[in-house]
């Protein structure tokens, strides 16, 4: 590679775009960090052994948080290659002409706006979940199915009676809600027989 006078010449309107791009992340960036300092500063109040029961936590949540971070740099990257080329996401899922593709598109877009609000849900029911499991529970993780299999089924036969095709976007979500509801109540009651 060799570099000649003209790759040095900044680009104006490149920086202008540049700039209007990265000002918004790095002022998101600093008050997360001043969030977090004056957290802290208050943490220090509470004790020498809560802060070092709150650090150890925070180990803990900063690798985790790493998976994070790596899938929104992935996502982000991603959604700007198909912004880029005028595609969207789900437009690689679907085989339609374009006025079919539209209608499926828009129920494409409602659905994954809902699936997303509560996408935390799943989250923890795959963590309390393999809790159980690691615990050496099976039974109750294999029930947690049992009762995502009702929810599914009873959302899916009732809900549309009373709010239509709306009712079906819920389905799953009132699924992992039950499922995680057994879960998450059988892991402290677990949690606080060991710990007596």
């Amino acid at each position: 590679m060799k570099l000649k006078r003209q790759d040095f010449a900044i680009d104006i309107s490149l920086a202008k775009r540049l700039l209007r791009l990265g000002m918004p992340v790095m002022f998101q960036d600093a008050i997360i960090s001043i969030g977090g300092m004056v957290l802290q500063s208050v943490i220090n109040g509470f004790g020498v052994l809560f802060v070092a029961g709150f650090t150890a936590t925070n180990k803990l949540y900063g690798i985790l948080e790493t998976a994070a971070i790596s899938y929104g740099y992935a996502i982000s990257t991603f959604v700007a290659q198909n912004k880029g080329a005028g595609k969207d996401i789900l437009s690689l899922f679907i085989s339609a002409e374009e006025v079919q593709a539209q209608q499926v598109l828009q129920v494409a877009h409602h659905y994954l706006m809902i699936m997303s609000t509560f996408l935390i849900i799943l989250y923890d029911l795959h963590t309390y979940r393999s809790a159980l499991q690691g615990m050496g529970d099976t039974v109750i993780p294999m029930v947690s199915g049992m009762v995502e299999f009702g929810m599914r089924v009873s959302a899916a036969i009732f809900l549309p009676r009373f709010i239509g095709q709306e009712g079906i976007f819920y389905a799953e979500i009132l699924a992992w809600s039950g499922a995680c509801v057994l879960l998450v109540t059988v892991y402290y009651k677990r949690i606080a027989f060991f710990k007596t």
